[in-house]
């Protein structure tokens, strides 16, 4: 008897816990979030720009068989609100629309560089602390307003936040989504990093209403805390993510000497990998930043036929230099112009011994890192050279 007893009790329980999804809201009753725009329009001033999908135009082609009306053409609605806070601004929008606003699906949270050097972090909180919040979503950096970067009209996808997402991902290969971008700013021994994506015409005769516009990533943001303090370029870029072993490609162009006939040669960089060894010495601490990849040639408008095992040994010593060369000026740019640990040195310190990382550099780290010994040591190895030796058109030309 007992054990039916226990039976029927583990059964009310299971029913009591498992009673379905409490917070269920249907589609019909709420405006999905895919993007959000924070600007600073002045001290304790923000604006809050949120694009929202409209979902019966999401695929969708056109209407009524006919042109297409600025709503179908991004399937997306672009509100604004302004306000001390997110919040604040939240609650204004939420007071303007018949839905209740869902963040649950956003992808992208863009800072305007006015709010990027002021802080970042203020504005931040609202996500931590909100239940819908999705630690995946891109932090992104702009030079142009945020709510511009919102309204950009895409032309292959439906929502502009899909195409930044793809950009990002196209572009770079690695994307700082809010939960990284946390952990960067509240980390010992780094500062943090973000993309930057811009809004640029296709042509130069593109329409005032920006039709012609095209989405483009173009480097990254540094920080020091959580304010803006500076730009890296593409290329900067590019060797800052092989540092820190977040990206695994790219190309690089090296110039021939003109005692070899002259012309370029461009590679595609494969199997990036990399590791950074601190050297702890007493008032001379070093870092030796080892990276090894793979080269495709991929173009070769020199006189150097690259079928000859010695022009392969002489292009693969071309593209180390360039590489460390690379590596050593964006260290240098970093350190003395930045001053702002985006690299991870002292986090890489800290994992080889936190005993040391506490006692002497923990407190004043800020000021150790524009002095670090940077070495730089590549391994490159030159895979394929493509069907033929000498530059295809010189070729064709004889």
């Amino acid at each position: 008897m007992l054990p039916n007893i226990k039976r029927i009790f583990i059964l009310l329980l299971c029913v009591l816990l498992l009673s379905g999804c409490w917070g269920r809201r249907e589609v019909n009753d709420i405006a999905i979030v895919t993007a959000i725009g924070i600007d600073l329009i002045e001290k304790d001033l923000i604006r809050v720009t949120l694009l929202l999908a409209i979902p019966r135009l999401i695929g969708t082609t056109s209407a009524n068989g006919g042109g297409e009306s600025k709503l179908e053409v991004t399937a997306g609605w672009v509100v604004g609100e302004q306000g001390k806070t997110v919040m604040d601004a939240y609650n204004k929008l939420q007071a303007k629309l018949p839905r209740k606003l869902f963040f649950s699906h956003n992808r992208v949270i863009v800072f305007g560089e006015k709010l990027a050097r002021h802080g970042t972090l203020p504005t931040l909180d609202f996500f931590v602390r909100n239940r819908q919040s999705q630690l995946k979503s891109a932090i992104i950096v702009t030079k142009l307003e945020a709510a511009d970067v919102l309204k950009f009209k895409p032309k292959f996808e439906k929502l502009a936040s899909e195409v930044i997402r793809g950009e990002l991902h196209e572009n770079s290969g690695s994307t700082v989504e809010l939960g990284r971008f946390l952990t960067m700013l509240t980390d010992e021994g780094q500062e943090a990093y973000a993309l930057q994506i811009s809004v640029v015409p296709s042509e130069k005769s593109a329409d005032r209403d920006g039709s012609n516009n095209l989405m483009v990533s173009k480097g990254a943001a540094v920080f020091q805390d959580d304010r803006l303090i500076g730009w890296l370029n593409d290329t900067e870029l590019m060797g800052l993510l092989w540092i820190r072993n977040e990206k695994h490609e790219g190309v690089v162009t090296v110039e021939i000497p003109e005692n070899l006939g002259g012309g370029h040669v461009s590679g595609e960089i494969t199997n990036v990998h990399s590791k950074v060894l601190p050297r702890i010495q007493k008032d001379n601490t070093q870092m030796d930043i080892q990276i090894s990849a793979s080269i495709n040639i991929s173009e070769n408008t020199s006189e150097l036929d690259l079928s000859a095992s010695s022009n392969k040994i002489l292009l693969s010593g071309l593209f180390v230099n360039e590489v460390e060369d690379m590596i050593q000026m964006l260290c240098k740019k970093v350190q003395t112009e930045l001053k702002s640990d985006i690299f991870g040195f002292g986090q890489n310190i800290y994992k080889q011994d936190p005993q040391i990382w506490k006692s002497f550099y923990s407190a004043n780290w800020r000021n150790t890192f524009p002095g670090i010994e940077v070495h730089t040591s590549v391994n490159l190895q030159v895979v394929q050279t493509g069907l033929i030796g000498k530059g295809a058109i010189k070729e064709e030309m004889r």
